[in-house]
């Protein structure tokens, strides 16, 4: 193995390392990694017509870098503005006192509504205000607005 290796020339070298890094760097979804690795398949390109390894290693150091700093820029950050909604609709009455159910960001969840002795009937809007397990906590938006 050792003499396969030594008998390579650079290119092939660093070719083999940047798809290493490539493969490696996609499985787990870190771009750092990934940008090590086309630096390398880059500096393999470069290694054809530049024979001298320390030149090969400031290119390779020089491009990781940079693509790094690209591709960390690319991934997308938590937006402020995706809050996650609070309105939900009553899908089947809520006793005073007892859980029904509301359809809460395109799916079915049971819910309680935080005032005891309030009923609120199907078809009504209301606010999410908790979960406690798998319940929401909701209130009737019409109490909400004699509130204000």
């Amino acid at each position: 193995m050792e003499n396969f290796l030594s008998n390579q020339p650079n290119y092939n070298l660093w070719l083999f390392g940047g798809l290493v890094g490539l493969a490696f760097g996609m499985f787990i979804g870190e771009p750092g990694i990934a940008a090590i690795g086309l630096a390398a398949i880059i500096t393999a390109i470069a290694a054809i017509t530049i024979p001298q390894l320390s030149l090969q290693l400031i290119i390779w150091v020089i491009l990781s870098l940079a693509l790094a700093v690209v591709m960390r820029g690319m991934v997308p950050q938590e937006s402020s503005e995706l809050k996650p909604s609070t309105e939900a609709e009553v899908v089947i009455d809520i006793p005073p006192g007892y859980v029904g159910e509301v359809a809460y960001e395109g799916s079915l969840w049971r819910a309680r509504c935080q005032v005891s002795d309030i009923a609120i009937p199907t078809g009504e809007q209301v606010q999410v205000v908790g979960r406690k397990g798998n319940t929401l906590i909701v209130i009737p938006t019409r109490f909400l607005d004699n509130m204000q």
